[in-house]
């Protein structure tokens, strides 16, 4: 089992959209995959058809029946499962940071209890806070670490303060019209070896399929996007962690 976590480098760069179409692109290449909202604004489930007001989720059930957590996963396809996070507010999501401070591998044991199940396990992260530490705790050391931007200058700055550390970075609503982008674009690849050599092209499928509450890949399958993301879950095979 290979767990990917991905994050924004800042807020608004397209992560939970990305999340929800790479799964199903892994998916369709025959792979066992669960996505998981780690985020408590809690909107990967609008990519995958749960109503706007649906409030089932992980950390709502945990915090009904500690433990129960697991009885939140959603079954969308054969082999395609989704854990949203749920609706938590006020001091139910004071109380989760709490406890998530104290219990830091929470997350890493649970992990362990799905690899049976599941190739892929997709993590949609928030972003860090603006000390640079994690909002939750420590995953597995294994996971793979991916950090989302855009070629602008807000992360071409970020990345010039924080750095990329052992991140892999994707580039996602890539225009290559625009010189500014492909100047960044070879900047990056010069200074960061860690850059994914498959970018995501900026593709209006990819916001009007949250509309259709949908991945990229089912809404619109022969779109610029969806072959960008296909691309990116056959790269990432091709890392040759996962079993066949």
């Amino acid at each position: 089992m290979t767990v990917v976590a991905l994050t924004g480098m800042r807020g608004g760069v397209g992560t939970t959209s990305l999340v929800a179409a790479l799964g199903f692109a892994l998916h369709r290449l025959q792979q066992r995959v669960l996505v998981v909202d780690l985020h408590p604004r809690n909107l990967l489930r609008l990519h995958y058809n749960l109503a706007l007001d649906s409030t089932q989720g992980w950390a709502a059930a945990d915090q009904d029946v500690e433990g129960a957590w697991s009885e939140a996963l959603l079954q969308v396809e054969q082999g395609l499962c989704l854990l949203p996070f749920g609706q938590l507010h006020g001091d139910a999501l004071s109380a989760l940071e709490q406890r998530q401070r104290t219990q830091p591998q929470e997350w890493s044991q649970r992990l362990q209890t799905l690899q049976l199940h599941f190739d892929w396990i997709l993590l949609d992260m928030p972003a860090t806070s603006a000390g640079g530490q994690p909002v939750l705790p420590p995953l597995p050391e294994s996971t793979l670490h991916i950090r989302v931007v855009e070629t602008d200058a807000a992360c071409h700055a970020l990345l010039s303060i924080e750095g990329a550390g052992d991140e892999l970075l994707l580039v996602n609503r890539f225009d290559p019209i625009s010189q500014l982008q492909r100047d960044l674009l070879l900047l990056w690849g010069e200074r960061h070896a860690q850059l994914i050599p498959q970018v995501i092209h900026r593709d209006e499928a990819m916001a009007s399929a949250l509309a259709w509450k949908a991945p990229v890949g089912y809404y619109a399958p022969d779109s610029l996007a969806a072959h960008d993301v296909g691309s990116l879950a056959t790269w990432l095979l091709a890392r040759g962690e996962p079993r066949p």
